[in-house]
């Protein structure tokens, strides 16, 4: 099951693989070959993870995988298993499992590993996704809703907006019952919404936008999201609503300010321009639970499809997913319906 797909400006193309319920066997990240096969990478133990292990260093639970301008691999590792489908015991990331690691594309040498303290990263926080510009590193927390700001020249790193559902949280009444039924066959929707979870940073580096699945899609001016001086209150007045969006597993956003929506229920792709004149730009029924996308450098966006609506965690007897687990590419057109379309954000 892929859920994340990266690829580097050769067009070296890398798979993230989570440990959705029944799939729990698998490796963590993966490298696709010119001649199509898949092999796990970095091919060490850092994709030996079994129940029991530490995690520090290993991947347990990998949800974002991005490539930015100097070629490297960036993967998000949350360090445990889904609060909402293992128990306490796996799910909660032991000492320094929950982190950020950084690897060379061709040798899978591995160049940085960030982890955070508990200020950063309090008890039921979980690393969602990251973008970058220049040597600002930005992720969404889902798991309490927060911003985190890492500068990587300095090493300093802010927390921002911590808890506020007003602005990086889910409502109850989108949020998914965590419960089951013992007197139905059919296991209720166990899947918890998570909260700050899409993210995407404007070409010149201004803008960050973020959003939970079930939106709003916001913004801030990135000067005072990094501004350690600015505290959370003043930062609050100046995040902006951008757009209400469909039920969305991931995006990807180009030069030009278009952002380009995972739309869950209806199997597409949605182009949300600056206009806020939004477009269907690709339709495909094998496009099931469309999750993190990105944009490659001679652009194309690719678009995985895992299934994970399929998996038990969605109320499902049992794992109804089959294989193969697809990975959609989309040529770009320089304009599409009187849009302009622009090319990849790279960080740089």
């Amino acid at each position: 099951m892929a859920n994340q797909v990266a690829l580097t400006s050769s067009n070296q193309l890398f798979l993230g693989l989570p440990r959705f319920p029944g799939h729990e066997t698998t490796p963590s990240l993966a490298h696709r070959t010119a001649d199509g096969t898949v092999t796990a990478f970095p091919g060490t133990s850092w994709n030996d993870w079994k129940r029991g292990d530490n995690g520090r260093d290993a991947f347990v639970y990998v949800n974002s995988v991005h490539v930015f301008a100097d070629d490297t691999v960036w993967c998000v590792d949350q360090g445990g298993l889904r609060p909402d489908a293992a128990p306490k015991s796996l799910s909660t990331p032991k000492p320094g499992a929950q982190k950020i690691v950084r690897l060379d594309a061709r040798s899978g040498t591995i160049l940085d590993v960030l982890r955070f303290d508990n200020e950063i990263l309090p008890a039921g926080a979980q690393l969602n996704d990251l973008r970058m510009h220049d040597s600002m590193l930005y992720v969404t927390d889902s798991g309490l809703g927060a911003l985190i700001v890492h500068d990587t020249t300095t090493g300093k790193t802010l927390r921002r907006l911590s808890g506020r559902k007003e602005m990086l949280g889910t409502s109850t009444s989108t949020s998914a019952s965590p419960t089951t039924s013992a007197s139905s066959e059919k296991t209720l929707n166990r899947h918890r919404t998570p909260k700050s979870d899409l993210i995407e940073i404007s070409q010149d580096g201004t803008w960050l936008y973020w959003g939970a699945p079930t939106g709003p899609l916001r913004r801030a001016p990135t000067r005072l999201v990094r501004d350690p001086d600015i505290t959370d209150e003043q930062l609050a007045v100046h995040v902006e609503h951008v757009a209400d969006i469909p039920l969305s597993g991931g995006c990807a956003m180009d030069t030009r300010g278009n952002l380009y929506l995972s739309d869950i229920a209806n199997h597409r792709i949605v182009l949300l321009p600056p206009s806020g004149k939004r477009k269907i730009l690709a339709v495909d029924p094998g496009l099931i639970s469309p999750d993190g996308s990105f944009i490659s450098h001679d652009r194309h966006l690719y678009v995985p499809a895992p299934q994970t609506e399929r998996t038990e965690l969605f109320g499902n007897p049992k794992d109804l997913t089959s294989k193969p687990f697809h990975i959609y590419s989309v040529p770009l057109p320089t304009a599409y319906d009187g849009i302009t379309l622009g090319d990849a954000i790279t960080g740089a």
